[in-house]
């Protein structure tokens, strides 16, 4: 890959370290308040706890290394790094919880990385990477918001298992697409300038963005780190390549026959979330 390609590589794992610490401060303040954000009492006190704020300052250090990622990598390059903020939050949240890791939550730790290698080496052809149309941004920004917003809403008549998984995949969703958006924003200023702000992506990345942080931090409400993040961390890069690959030009290295691989890899990924989030122990109740 270009020497860029692999500064963006770089800028996105220190995205997803700023990630994992803002997932395992939501999945703290999950603990201090228990009840779904649905009312108007959670939602009060959730805001007027300090560590909220500091979950939002350490998502907008998430969102400025992603911004500074995408200058220099294509999403399908970025975007499969965001499975590794599972493999730092995991250990984090599993040493607050007072265990250690288990040899199977090693192991899928591993596996983790080592396919996130194997998608990193099938990415992008050559970097490829076209911004979206104004009206392919209209329709991916109006499109996101339908979906968030039905995702949202079907959550609310769900038992609590089914509404957590289901809030982390729309927010997922969310992450992902606000990253694309990202992308053609940061594209498009570098040849407009500030007309770029007329852009539909350049409000459709805020609004998206900050939408899928309150729909990650009800996701986490009555639920241990592991399940949600990892439904998040996976439906994640799945969106944000869909949006590149239909939208934007991109493509995966070798056509047809380079996806073989590169699903594989995918399958191993999977794995090792699932062996990476088994048995994370439920939070203290006073966060330290």
């Amino acid at each position: 890959m270009d020497p860029y390609v692999w500064l963006g590589a770089l800028l996105g794992t220190l995205s997803c370290v700023a990630y994992a610490a803002a997932a395992v401060s939501q999945w703290r303040l999950a603990v201090l308040v228990p009840e779904p954000l649905i009312e108007r009492g959670p939602l009060a006190s959730l805001l007027a706890r300090p560590l909220w704020w500091t979950s939002i300052l350490l998502n907008g250090g998430r969102a400025a290394f992603q911004v500074a990622a995408l200058a220099f990598a294509p999403l399908t390059v970025v975007q499969p790094l965001g499975v590794l903020a599972l493999v730092f939050a995991i250990p984090w949240a599993t040493r607050l919880g007072g265990r250690r890791l288990t040899r199977r939550q090693t192991g899928g730790a591993v596996l983790v990385v080592a396919s996130v290698a194997v998608l990193l080496s099938l990415s992008v052809t050559d970097g490829r990477s076209d911004p979206l149309t104004v009206a392919d941004g209209w329709a991916v920004t109006l499109g996101t918001l339908a979906l968030l917003t039905a995702g949202a809403w079907a959550a609310g008549r769900c038992p609590a298992a089914w509404r957590s998984h289901l809030l982390a995949a729309v927010a997922g969703v969310a992450f992902g697409v606000s990253s694309a958006l990202a992308k053609t924003t940061v594209t498009v200023i570098g040849t407009d300038g500030a007309a770029a702000l007329a852009h539909p992506a350049a409000t459709g990345t805020a609004v998206v963005a900050v939408l899928g942080m309150f729909l990650a931090q009800a996701a986490y409400q009555g639920m241990e780190l592991g399940s949600p993040l990892g439904v998040t961390t996976v439906v994640n890069p799945v969106a944000a390549s869909f949006v590149a690959i239909a939208f934007m030009g991109e493509s995966f290295l070798g056509g047809p026959i380079g996806l073989v691989p590169a699903v594989l890899a995918a399958a191993g990924c999977a794995y090792g979330i699932s062996l990476l989030t088994a048995r994370l122990p439920a939070p203290a109740a006073h966060p330290a």
